[in-house]
């Protein structure tokens, strides 16, 4: 074989090589997202399996309410609170593998299970019953008449707030709130999932180790949280700045935000505009124990592998994120 066709056979081996190395890596990639979207379906069937038994067992207590004495009526009902919560922090921390769709008929059947223990508690708890005999009314029997009518209202509207009573029971963070630096201890946040909901022109402190942090309605605030043991889910959020280390982050709703992320999972957004994300830049003395305490690996962040659930272009980069520049970011936040 001349010098020629050596060279021609050479280069078809390489050739053949490479392609069959091409076909060996696609093959290998196709596998790899059905194995992937397989543990997706799987995960989603184990979510609404367990979901609907804990929507459930809830609605099962809810209609045996009717024979606990009323004694132990508020203390009965507080347990079911308790279990709401439980359902609502799973779905929270569900929703990473969730679509949109299932997320929103979650959150709706969250809301009808809500109303139906709402009218249960109002259907059982005792209300006062005034009456009057047929004594000739005076001044000061009408005068009482109208005491005891005020009275009454007022247990009806305890009545119809005593749903709201118990979940506010059973809240940890802040919500309603203006123009305030608000702070927890460590000793507080201890695996206890953090809530922020309706906060204006805030600064919130969190230097901890919560278990989850759930942020729902903020604008214009700051918020410095410390490493999250589990999930943080963001929704309805503007002008806002976050530092946050977590497994994994879903943000929904969102809009001229800035993100100083660690996130050792999934980071996903949907339905935001003009959000950014940097490496977290947080430093405080406690920062390395709490780290220890969350079981964060220091030394795996994807801030900057964000999936947009809403481009679906895998040709073009999203336009609803970006990186903030080196020389804009900061990193004095307790200053």
């Amino acid at each position: 074989m001349d010098p020629t066709q050596s060279s021609t056979h050479a280069s078809l081996l390489e050739r053949m090589k490479q392609r069959t190395d091409d076909l060996a890596q696609r093959a290998e990639q196709r596998r790899s997202e059905k194995k992937n979207q397989a543990a997706v379906s799987e995960s989603a069937d184990y979510f609404h399996e367990t979901f609907q038994q804990m929507k459930n067992d809830i609605e099962r207590k809810v209609d045996e309410a009717g024979s606990v004495s009323k004694e132990q009526l508020v203390i009965y009902f507080d347990d079911i609170v308790r279990d709401m919560q439980q359902m609502q922090q799973f779905l929270n921390e569900s929703s990473m593998f969730l679509a949109s769709f299932q997320i929103k008929k979650a959150q709706e059947e969250m809301k009808d299970l809500n109303d139906i223990v709402q009218d249960k508690l109002q259907e059982l708890q005792p209300k006062k019953k005034f009456g009057f005999g047929k004594k000739k009314i005076t001044e000061k029997s009408e005068k009482a008449k109208d005491t005891k009518k005020d009275t009454t209202d007022s247990s009806s509207m305890m009545t119809s707030n005593s749903l709201e009573d118990l979940i506010e029971k059973h809240f940890f963070g802040f919500k309603d709130m203006a123009n305030q630096t608000l702070t927890k201890s460590p000793s507080e946040l201890e695996n206890r999932q953090l809530n922020l909901q309706n906060l204006l022109d805030c600064k919130i402190l969190a230097l901890g180790n919560p278990s989850t942090l759930q942020v729902d309605s903020l604008q214009n605030c700051t918020i410095i949280v410390g490493p999250t043991s589990r999930s943080v889910f963001i929704k309805d959020c503007t002008d806002c700045t976050f530092v946050v280390a977590c497994q994994q982050v879903r943000i929904h709703d969102t809009k001229d935000t800035q993100f100083y992320l660690h996130v050792t999972g999934a980071a996903i957004i949907e339905n935001c505009q003009n959000v950014q994300f940097a490496p977290y830049t947080l430093h405080y003395p406690e920062l390395e124990d709490h780290y220890s305490q969350s079981g964060l690996d220091l030394n795996t962040n994807h801030w900057n592998k964000i999936d947009d659930f809403h481009w679906l272009n895998e040709n073009e980069e999203s336009p609803n994120w970006a990186v903030i520049p080196e020389y804009e970011r900061l990193d004095s936040w307790l200053e």
